[in-house]
C-alpha cells in the first residue's frame, strides 16, 4: 500500500549527496550501527568509483518535521549536525561515511583510531589506466588541514599523489569557485604533466586530471527514498529486513545462467552435489569465493567483471608479455571449467584447513565465525593452488603466516575486497617467481598495532576473531578442566568466547570500573573458555572463581602458568585478584599488542 508515496528510483551524483551530508540534510537514524569501515575498505570503495564499478544503492528515509526535531539522528562520520535533517540513511551509510571522510577531510579521528587519516590518489597509475591500489593513505596523530596539505604540492608533483580533499576544496582566491577548477590548479597540472611526461600517455592536458576528479564526483549512486508516510515502526522493519536479507545482486546466479547454455549446472550439479559440507558452512559466500579462486589463478584478478570471462569460449582482451592486445580465450569448454571448479575446491578446503586448524604452521580459527575475514580464503587457495613447492617447506609458511596477520590486522580485507585481493595474489605471484616483497607484510608495522585501540575491538570483528585465534594457538586451556582446543576431549565440549569479568559483575569498587560499561565486551575482557566454566564463574568476581582455581590446580603458581596461556601475566594476575578491571585490561591489551607484534618478528 505503500508503493504510491514512496519516491521512484532515481539517481544522484557523488557531490550531491555529499553535500547533503555536509549540510546535515542526510543523518544516520539511532538504531543504525556506527561506521565501522576499515581505511583499507574506503580506498577499495573509491577504487571501484574510480573505474566506475557498481557500488549498490543508497536506501533513504524521507523525515517530516515531528521526526527532523526529535534529534534521533547522528551526523555522518566526520559532518555535523548544523540544521534540521530531510532523510534519514538506512541503506548506504558506511560507503557515504566513507566517501565523506576521504573528500571533505574532517577534523576528526578515523573511526576506532587514534590517528587522523588523509586519503590520496596516485595520478600516474590512474592517468596510465592501472587501477590498483591507485588509493592510499596516510595517518598521523594531528590533524593535517587542507592549507598544510596544500603546502605539499610540489611533492605531489614528485610523487603523482594527490590528497582526494581537493575535491571539497575552495579556490582560495574565489570561496565560491572549487580549487580544481582555479588557475592555481591548472598551474599545478602543467607542472605535473611536464615532470611526468616520460612515464604518462602522450597528448595529455590539464583538463585530462580535471576529468579524473570530475568523474569521480559525477558517479552516480542508484537512490531510494521510503515516504515520510511511514511511520518508524514500519521503517525499523525494513532496517532490519535490508540487513537481514541484503539486496546485492549475484554474480554467482548470473553466472549460473551464463553456464547453463555451455553443458554446465553451476548451481544444481557443481555447487548443491559439493561434498565439502564444511566448506559450504563457512560463508553464504563461498560459492562465489570458488569462482573467485578460479578466477585468480587463471587471470589474477577476481572482481564480478572478471568472473564473467571464465564462461567457456568467451574471448576476452589481454595484454601480452610485450603490452600488445590480443584476443585470447581464458576456459576453452565445459570440461575445462568442470575441472577447475574441482581444483579450487581442493585448494579452497586446503586454505580452510589451514585457517581452521591449529597445529604449529596454522592459524587457529577453530570455528566458522572465529575465522577473521572469509575473503581470505580465496587468495589463500589460489597461493596453494599455484604454488608448485612443497606447502610444508619453511620460507613458504614463514611468509604465508606473515602475510595472513597483516592482512587481517590491517582490516584491509574485512569489506569489499576484491581489489585487495588481487593485488595479494599477484605480490605471491611476484615472490614465488623471483623472491620480490609482499606489499601486506610491509604494511604492518609496529606503529600500526600500537594504533589499534584493542579495548574498543568487539565480538564480530576481524581483529577481535584474530585475537581468540591467537589464544587457541597459544594452547588457552579451560580456566577449570585445563580443556585445550583442538585435544580429544574437546570433540564432546563446547568451547567458546567468553568473559573474564563477567558483564554482569557489580560487586568491584567504582575506582577499579570506570572503563567497565564501555569496555566489558570487548576483546581484552574475553578468552576462550567451555560453556560449563563461563556458567559456573557467571556474577562471580575474579578473586572468588581464581580460589576455585587454585584448589583445583594445586597452587597459584600453577594457576598463573596456565593463565599464561590466556595473554595474562604475573601483573595481569595481580589486577585479577584485586578485582582491578580497569589495570587490568590495560595490562592485557599491551600483551595483545606484544604478541601480536612477536608473531610478525617486529
Amino acid at each position: 500500500m505503500h508503493s504510491n508515496y514512496d519516491e521512484s528510483p532515481d539517481t544522484k551524483n557523488i557531490q550531491t549527496l555529499l553535500k547533503k551530508v555536509h549540510e546535515s540534510e542526510y543523518v544516520i537514524p539511532y538504531f543504525q550501527r556506527g561506521f565501522e569501515w576499515q581505511p583499507g575498505m574506503v580506498s577499495d570503495l573509491i577504487e571501484s568509483v574510480v573505474q566506475g564499478y557498481y557500488a549498490g544503492l543508497i536506501l533513504l528515509w524521507e523525515l517530516n518535521e515531528n521526526e527532523a526535531k526529535n534529534e534521533e539522528w547522528d551526523p555522518v562520520w566526520g559532518a555535523n549536525l548544523k540544521n534540521s535533517p530531510k532523510y534519514a540513511i538506512l541503506d548506504g551509510q558506511q560507503r557515504l561515511a566513507s566517501l565523506y571522510y576521504a573528500f571533505y577531510n574532517p577534523e576528526k579521528n578515523f573511526p576506532n583510531r587514534k590517528t587522523y587519516y588523509t586519503f590520496y590518489i596516485d595520478l600516474i597509475k590512474t592517468l596510465n589506466e592501472n587501477y590498483d591500489d591507485i588509493i592510499n593513505y596516510k595517518y598521523s596523530f594531528n590533524y593535517t588541514s587542507w592549507e598544510n596539505l596544500k603546502m605539499d604540492k610540489d611533492e605531489w608533483i614528485e610523487k603523482g599523489n594527490i590528497p582526494l580533499s581537493v575535491l571539497s576544496a575552495s579556490d582560495p582566491k574565489n570561496k565560491h569557485e572549487k580549487f580544481i577548477n582555479s588557475k592555481e590548479f591548472s598551474e599545478w597540472s602543467e607542472k605535473f604533466i611536464e615532470k611526468n611526461k616520460n612515464v604518462l600517455p602522450d597528448n595529455l592536458s590539464i583538463y585530462s586530471i580535471r576529468d579524473i576528479f570530475s568523474s569521480m564526483e559525477g558517479y552516480k549512486f542508484v537512490t531510494y527514498s521510503l515516504s515520510k508516510k511511514r511511520n518508524l515502526h514500519d521503517i525499523c522493519n525494513i532496517f532490519a529486513r535490508v540487513n537481514k536479507k541484503g539486496m546485492n545482486l549475484s554474480t554467482f546466479d548470473l553466472l549460473n545462467a551464463f553456464l547453463f547454455p555451455k553443458g554446465i549446472k553451476l548451481r544444481k550439479d557443481l555447487w548443491e552435489n559439493l561434498e565439502n559440507n564444511k566448506l559450504k558452512k563457512i560463508d553464504s559466500n563461498m560459492k562465489e569465493y570458488l569462482l573467485k579462486t578460479i578466477s585468480l589463478y587463471k587471470q589474477n584478478y577476481c572482481s564480478s567483471k572478471y568472473l564473467y570471462n571464465l564462461v567457456p569460449g568467451e574471448k576476452i582482451i589481454k595484454k601480452n608479455k610485450n603490452g600488445k592486445r590480443e584476443s585470447k580465450i581464458l576456459v576453452e569448454n565445459g570440461e575445462e571449467f568442470k575441472l577447475l571448479w574441482n581444483k579450487s575446491c581442493k585448494y579452497s578446503e586446503k586454505a580452510r584447513k589451514i585457517i581452521m586448524n591449529v597445529g604449529n604452521r596454522d592459524f587457529g580459527a577453530i570455528k566458522a565465525d572465529f575465522i577473521p575475514n572469509t575473503t581470505l580464503i580465496p587468495v589463500l587457495a589460489a597461493i596453494l593452488w599455484d604454488y608448485d613447492g612443497n606447502v610444508i617447506d619453511k620460507e613458504f609458511r614463514n611468509i604465508m603466516k606473515l602475510w595472513y596477520w597483516s592482512a587481517v590486522f590491517t582490516g584491509d580485507y574485512s569489506g569489499s575486497s576484491d581489489s585487495i585481493m588481487s593485488k595479494d595474489y599477484r605480490d605471491w605471484l611476484g615472490w614465488m617467481n623471483n623472491g620480490s616483497e609482499i606489499y601486506r607484510i610491509k604494511k604492518l608495522t609496529e606503529q600500526a598495532i600500537d594504533e589499534i585501540d584493542f579495548k574498543d575491538v568487539n565480538k564480530g570483528s576481524a581483529i577481535y576473531n584474530a585475537v581468540i585465534s591467537l589464544l587457541a594457538l597459544n594452547n588457552a586451556g579451560d580456566f577449570f578442566e585445563g580443556t585445550i582446543v583442538g585435544t580429544g576431549d574437546y570433540s564432546n565440549k563446547k568451547i567458546n568466547d567468553h568473559h573474564i569479568f563477567p558483564k554482569r559483575l557489580k560487586k568491584i569498587p567504582n575506582d577499579n570500573r570506570k572503563l567497565f560499561d564501555k569496555c566489558k565486551d570487548s576483546i581484552v575482557n574475553r578468552t576462550l573458555l567451555l560453556d560449563s566454566t563461563n556458567q559456573k564463574i557467571s556474577n562471580k568476581k575474579p578473586s572468588v572463581y581464581i580460589d576455585t582455581m587454585v584448589k583445583i590446580w594445586g597452587s597459584e603458581e600453577e594457576v598463573k602458568r596456565e593463565l599464561k596461556k590466556h595473554f595474562i601475566n604475573g601483573k595481569a594476575f595481580k589486577y585479577l585478584i584485586n578485582d582491578n578491571f580497569d589495570d587490568f585490561i590495560v595490562e592485557r591489551e599491551r600483551l595483545i599488542k606484544e604478541k601480536v607484534s612477536s608473531i610478525l618478528n617486529l
